[in-house]
């Protein structure tokens, strides 16, 4: 839901934005696509992260830039700082598009792989209505409040706190384990996500 939240919430975000630091259309350009080139290098660097420490804690770690995003993008002043956080939510949104669908096919019983991976497809999607209705109700609510675009981005925060507190509980991968050679630890995680036969 992070990856398709913070996609979608420029799209209500972007003319309080504007109006209130003072970006024309070519800065509201690079503010906007600056999300969307950042997640090309996020999308390449994260699954070799990834392979280096592990999946759940690449994620772990997508989740602290996800939040420090939002704060960065919540409390800029100014176009620069702008870009910054939403380029670090740009990286966040490529490494988890790398990541997550790898982790969730990892970790997920055969009999219902195909459906939890698809199961990640339909998150992003109702993130990005998420982001559309949150908006269109802030924006109708509470668009006499100057920074109200503020608001918008830091309902981020919310989905990012609870996929780190939910990655915490979460078992590392056992593929990722046997490639490690963490042979008795990979045996117990798979233990507990698939029945005995």
């Amino acid at each position: 839901m992070l990856f398709g939240y913070d996609t979608g919430v420029i799209n209500g975000a972007l003319r309080p934005m504007s109006a209130e630091i003072g970006l024309d259309a070519f800065t509201e350009g690079v503010v906007t696509s600056s999300l969307v080139f950042a997640a090309a290098f996020g999308a390449l660097f994260g699954g070799r992260i990834s392979d280096a420490i592990g999946r759940r804690r690449t994620i772990i770690i997508l989740a602290v830039l996800f939040f420090l995003g939002t704060v960065v993008v919540v409390a800029s002043p100014n176009f620069a700082l702008l870009v910054v956080g939403r380029i670090m939510l740009g990286l966040a949104v490529g490494g988890a598009s790398t990541v997550v669908p790898v982790y969730l096919a990892e970790l997920a019983p055969f009999e219902i792989r195909g459906s939890i991976t698809g199961r990640n497809e339909v998150a992003i999607v109702t993130g990005q209505l998420s982001a559309f209705v949150i908006n269109a109700i802030l924006g109708n609510t509470l668009g006499h409040v100057d920074g109200v675009w503020r608001i918008m981005f830091a309902v981020c925060a919310i989905p990012a706190i609870c996929l780190f507190f939910g990655m915490l509980r979460m078992p590392e991968s056992p593929r990722w384990l046997v490639e490690k050679g963490r042979h008795a630890e990979a045996l117990a995680v798979h233990k507990t996500v698939s029945s005995e036969e």
